[in-house]
């Protein structure tokens, strides 16, 4: 089973930033504000805790000099001091998620429905920009932060009969572990099974790429979320959260 650092480093793999300021196992990651994932402050060691209070001031300048509000992602790899000066400076926590697991042992195939997609396909990029309703901003950014992803990935996507998507998912498999990511469905066809039916292609991809573990992070208020995932066979394994700087630091 993989370790904690294992799936950290694979989901960031999965799910590069457009810069990265790195201060020891600490990585402050930049893309232009989309996602909490992507613009957070991360850290792949617990032992890594020199002078936590200083770093923190140091990387929470580096986001407020790109116009950003610092954060920091704490996760089971954040160390005891570090969460205390957190707590200490007033970091108010948000946004609590989970990592869910599986192991990948069989598929159930290719759902003939379901087209898979090379990441940078402008299919792909429309489908996913036009069903998380993205700026044009925000859908350039997201067009930076797929090309500069390094490990396999395919996109998929379901679409009606005239070619409009109705549902769309990326994933990745990083160092032997599959990274689901942005699963995303038009409202209008929600609780139909299409992201049932993505899933299963995705874990069939992940397989044959040579994927024997996989992941992904779901918020944990989001119920029809996780028991989808749950019901596919998806596990708990961590828990883990946002903490935003106050006013001022």
């Amino acid at each position: 089973m993989p370790s904690v650092r294992d799936l950290e480093v694979a989901m960031l793999a999965a799910w590069p930033a457009l810069e990265i300021v790195a201060e020891g196992a600490w990585q402050a990651r930049f893309a232009n504000g989309l996602s909490q994932r992507a613009n957070s402050i991360n850290c792949l060691d617990p032992d890594d805790e020199t002078k936590p209070g200083q770093r923190l001031e140091s990387l929470a300048g580096h986001y407020r000099a790109r116009g950003l509000w610092p954060v920091f992602r704490v996760t089971p790899l954040t160390g005891r001091e570090t969460f205390a000066k957190l707590e200490e400076k007033g970091w108010q926590a948000a946004s609590p998620s989970l990592v869910l697991e599986a192991p990948l042992t069989g598929t159930v195939g290719y759902d003939a429905d379901v087209a898979v997609l090379d990441p940078k396909d402008p299919d792909f990029l429309a489908a996913q920009i036009g069903l998380q309703d993205y700026t044009s901003e925000q859908a350039e950014t997201f067009r930076q932060m797929v090309a500069k992803i390094r490990v396999p990935a395919k996109g998929l996507v379901i679409a009606d009969s005239e070619g409009h998507p109705k549902a769309s998912l990326l994933c990745a498999q990083a160092y032997g572990t599959g990274v689901f990511l942005n699963v995303i469905s038009d409202p209008r066809h929600r609780r139909n099974g299409l992201g049932r039916r993505l899933m299963a292609s995705g874990l069939s991809w992940l397989a044959d790429s040579g994927a024997r573990h996989t992941c992904l992070q779901v918020e944990a208020g989001n119920s029809a979320a996780v028991a989808l995932y749950l019901s596919m066979g998806f596990t708990y394994r961590y828990p883990y959260h946002y903490r935003y700087a106050p006013e001022g630091q």
